[in-house]
């Protein structure tokens, strides 16, 4: 697995598409609480997570149901750990819960990078 995270228009999927062969229809968007695991890169994991904790879904429990599907995947998420606590509690309970999921997922990525301004930084190799 391999994890990239950064702000919002930093350049993870032109990383992601440069350095490792991914064209458009490898991508899955999420868009809601689900995830196609078929595709080999899942971009926007930032929403997954946002959608299940607006519905009480625990996103980190549905990533440690298919942790095994998730090996061969290229995962790109928006970091939203940044900046002033948010002022609404369904917010707060996002962060926190994507912040597991990636504390989960860079456990079990074999490689994790942050990109800022297009330019990425390893953390995990």
């Amino acid at each position: 697995m391999i994890l990239v995270i950064g702000g919002a228009y930093s350049g993870k999927l032109e990383f992601v598409k440069e350095n490792y062969g991914v064209d458009n229809g490898d991508i899955f968007y999420c868009q809601d609480g689900n995830i196609d695991f078929s595709k080999k890169v899942i971009s926007g994991l930032h929403k997954f997570t946002y959608e299940n904790s607006l519905h009480g879904k625990n996103s980190l429990e549905v990533i440690e149901e298919n942790l095994e599907l998730l090996k061969d995947k290229i995962i790109i998420c928006d970091e939203i750990s940044s900046g002033i606590v948010p002022l609404k509690k369904e917010e707060r309970v996002w962060r926190e819960d994507t912040g597991k999921c990636l504390q989960r997922l860079s456990k079990e990525a074999e490689k994790v990078y942050r990109v800022f301004c297009g330019i990425p930084t390893v953390l995990k190799k």
